[in-house]
This record gives structure tokens, C-alpha cells and sequence, in this order.
């Protein structure tokens, strides 16, 4: 008798720890059925929570493979009795060949001074054929008995010489331009998350008085560490203050943020806190430049040589 009441508990047990994941979950959905090579379509991304915790939608510098995205429109929190809504729009490219094509994208949720991606359940989407196989198999042909005069034979030397010289002139700017454009590019995505994190910090930081200035306070250290570790490839998510002022040269770095930990941990915001947060802006912006300087100056491979 008490196995049987034990398994009945472990099997509810089970099924509601289930449920909660599900209802955790991401939605994503693809807006149409079928899609065209390199013509735009859209995804919908929701998610629904509980309106104390802190959600991050993905932006366009994410991976979205192996669809190519072009723009991202955010809608606000709605919130109501079943909790808060966060949705967004993306819109994609594909320019894959493959008939069925499936997506799954994270969302960020924010768990003390950590951040846990939370993937939607994979949605599929087909590739419309706009050439079906075996159409050309069922036209009906015409016997045509006039007789046509022979074209002069296509010269395959001179063809040949052509595409040998293509060939060469595209080795050589690839060869002599190639690094430069890669490198153009990554400064454009560096300058793009640049701004992201300047316009997520901002909204942090416009009220760290208020009542939820301690909170926001430790979202904004959150944000700036992660956006950090990102920068420089080092895990400043993990690292102690004393470990941040050693990797990074900056005086008022460790006053600044000695004091956050006090409001963070002793529960008491203070007006001198946006100064100090103000501290890790401006570390966060010359971080920025001097990893633009190193980058942009970086020899290439033909220097080097």
C-alpha cells in the first residue's frame, strides 16, 4: 500500500515539475507556411513569466543560422493576471536549399548575477519549389523538320582563359582586400553591441534612487560584466572585484565598485551610486576604443610577411 501511494506522489511530482518547464518556454513560430530564397519572411518570439524576473530577447548581432536576420521589432511588456508577456518580430533571409528548414531561438532569464538561455521548442518551415521535379518530363514535343543552319562551336580555350583570369583577379582582391573587409565587418558588429549596451545600461541607470534602484543597480553590474566578457573574451561574470581592477587600469574602477556592492548587499542606495555607475560606463567606453584601436591597427597578413 505505501508503494503505491509513494509512486502516485513521485508521478505528480513528475508531471507538475513538467508543466512548470513548459510553461517556462519560449513560443516561436515561423509567420508563413513557405518561404522563397532571399525573400524576407518573419518569426514571432514570446514568452510569458512572472513579472519579477528579468528577461533578455535576443537582438540582430544573434546567431539565427541558417537563417540571416535583417531587422528586429520589440513590442512592450503586457502584463496581467497570467503574468507578463514579452514578444518580438524578426525578420530573416534564407538562401539554404534544404526542402524543410527548423529554428529554435534563446531567451535570456536573468537568476541573481547569472543569465540562463531558455531555447523555444523548434519550428519548421518549407522551401517553395518553384521549378517542380519531373515538370519537364511530362511537356509534349514537336516535331520540327526544318532545317536550321549550324552555329559556329563554342571556343572552350578562349572560355577557359577567361575564367582562368576571373579566377586570378578574384584571388588577388580577396588576397589584397579580403582582411580589410572582414575586419570593416567586425568593427561594425563591435560598434552595434556598443550601442546596445550603451541604450540597456541607460535604462537601468536613469533611476537608482527610486524603489527599485537597488535592483536595477545590480541589473546594470549584470549587463556591464557581461558586456565586458564579451569585449575582451575573459569571464568578467565571474571574476571578484578585485580580479576586474586587476584586468582593468582604471583608479576610480575599484571605489566605484565597492561602493555598488555596499548599496547591492547592505540594501542601501545612496545618490552617489549613478556616479559610480557612471565609473563603469566610462570603463566599459574605453574598453571599447582601445579594443577598436587594437583591432583596426592589428598588421595584416601581408604585413606581416
Amino acid at each position: 500500500m505505501m508503494g503505491k501511494v509513494l509512486r502516485v506522489f513521485l508521478l505528480c511530482t513528475f508531471c507538475f515539475v513538467v508543466n512548470s518547464l513548459k510553461a517556462q518556454r519560449p513560443q516561436g513560430r515561423f509567420l508563413t507556411d513557405s518561404i522563397e530564397i532571399g525573400k524576407p519572411f518573419q518569426y514571432a518570439l514570446s514568452f510569458r513569466h512572472s513579472p519579477k524576473i528579468e528577461v533578455f530577447f535576443p537582438d540582430t548581432s544573434a546567431d539565427f543560422r541558417p537563417f540571416q536576420i535583417t531587422k528586429s521589432d520589440y513590442f512592450p511588456t503586457k502584463t496581467n493576471e497570467s503574468g507578463s508577456l514579452d514578444s518580438a518580430v524578426y525578420t530573416l533571409l534564407s538562401f539554404e536549399l534544404d526542402k524543410i528548414q527548423t529554428l529554435e531561438v534563446p531567451v535570456w532569464i536573468l537568476k541573481g548575477r547569472d543569465c540562463t538561455a531558455v531555447y523555444s521548442a523548434k519550428d519548421a518551415i518549407y522551401l517553395k519549389e518553384l521549378i517542380k521535379e519531373g515538370a519537364l518530363d511530362t511537356l509534349d514535343l514537336k516535331a520540327d523538320t526544318q532545317i536550321i543552319p549550324l552555329q559556329n562551336q563554342t571556343n572552350f580555350p578562349f572560355i577557359l582563359l577567361v575564367s582562368l583570369l576571373v579566377l586570378l583577379i578574384g584571388t588577388g582582391v580577396y588576397l589584397l582586400f579580403g582582411e580589410t573587409l572582414t575586419r570593416q565587418w567586425e568593427l561594425f558588429l563591435m560598434f552595434r553591441r556598443n550601442q546596445e549596451f550603451q541604450r540597456n545600461f541607460s535604462r537601468l541607470t536613469r533611476d537608482v534612487t527610486g524603489k527599485k534602484g537597488i535592483d536595477n543597480a545590480e541589473k546594470a553590474v549584470i549587463l556591464w560584466k557581461m558586456y565586458l566578457q564579451r569585449l575582451e573574451r575573459k569571464p568578467y561574470a565571474t571574476y571578484t572585484t578585485k580580479e576586474i581592477t586587476d584586468n582593468l587600469s582604471n583608479a576610480q574602477l575599484a571605489d566605484a565598485l565597492k561602493s555598488i556592492d555596499g548599496v547591492i548587499y547592505g540594501g542601501l542606495a545612496s545618490y552617489n551610486t549613478a556616479d559610480s555607475l557612471n565609473v563603469l560606463r566610462d570603463a566599459a567606453t574605453q574598453s571599447y576604443r582601445n579594443r577598436r584601436i587594437e583591432l583596426a591597427q592589428a598588421p595584416t597578413a601581408a604585413a606581416r610577411r
